[in-house]
């Protein structure tokens, strides 16, 4: 898909201050937002940035979009929302505090898909919705997958049901996680294949991002934030410090220039 929007950046992130920026190749930090803005972070296929923000006046989440830019629209039509992914083309998932599953575009326009109980992580990558939740009514919640392909979601408990603490959906539709020991781990879509996502991040891995380019947030941190560690596969194939830091990392589905 091209670079275009948000994607022609490789990374954005929220740093201390709350506040968003995107990271460009050559680790240029360009806030674009205000400090105290942003909660969390995602981004669509297109490169349509979306936010879950606070609102000053009454404490509640609000969801915006933008393209890139600094910019930022307010999506009216949702509400209650806690979670959040992209989705295709400028459209995006959110989760609600009230348990209804829904999707929205830049228009407004979406719908309450169906509700699930106890949602702990979501997102989604190259046509697969992932969740953490329970697979019986009162259950552990657990990793489950589906495809996007109409109603109704035929979600599938990943085996061995784990409970990964953190998510991440790449283009190709398979998850990576994070562990109870803090180490990335990968579940791809055919419900069955397991392992570790990469070295120089066991027992270290907060959180991670992973859509065209693998981003990590570390445990390390200091009062600028917690250290963002890249994945390579060149010279070991292992992370490496990506040369910022942040407070929640976002990658994108920039893809390098082919140079010749």
């Amino acid at each position: 898909m091209p670079n275009t929007y948000g994607n022609i950046y490789p990374a954005w992130g929220i740093n201390t201050q709350n506040q968003v920026f995107a990271v460009d190749t050559g680790n240029a930090i360009f806030p674009m937002s205000d400090e105290n803005f942003a909660e969390v972070i995602a981004i669509s296929e297109s490169g349509v940035i979306w936010v879950l923000s606070t609102d000053p006046d009454t404490g509640g989440a609000l969801l915006y979009w933008g393209i890139g830019d600094g910019n930022w629209n307010p999506a009216t039509t949702a509400s209650g929302a806690i979670f959040l992914s992209g989705f295709v083309g400028n459209q995006a998932w959110y989760y609600t505090e009230d348990g209804a599953l829904c999707t929205i575009d830049i228009t407004g326009e979406g719908e309450v898909i169906g509700k699930i109980a106890d949602v702990q992580q979501m997102d989604y990558g190259g046509g697969y919705l992932w969740l953490v939740f329970p697979s019986t009514d009162g259950g552990i919640p657990c990793l489950q997958f589906s495809p996007i392909n109409g109603a109704p979601f035929a979600w599938k408990p990943f085996v061995g049901f784990p409970e990964p603490s953190c998510i991440t959906v790449n283009y190709t539709g398979n998850c990576y996680g994070i562990d109870g020991s803090f180490s990335p781990m990968y579940y791809l879509n055919d419900g069955v294949s397991t392992g570790s996502a990469g070295d120089g991040a066991n027992g270290s891995a907060l959180e991670i991002s992973f859509k065209n380019t693998y981003f990590l947030l570390s445990t390390n941190a200091d009062k600028n934030g917690n250290d963002v560690l890249m994945y390579q596969d060149t010279a070991g194939s292992s992370f490496v410090s990506a040369g910022f830091q942040a407070i929640q990392v976002l990658g994108t589905y920039y893809v390098a220039p082919i140079t010749q």
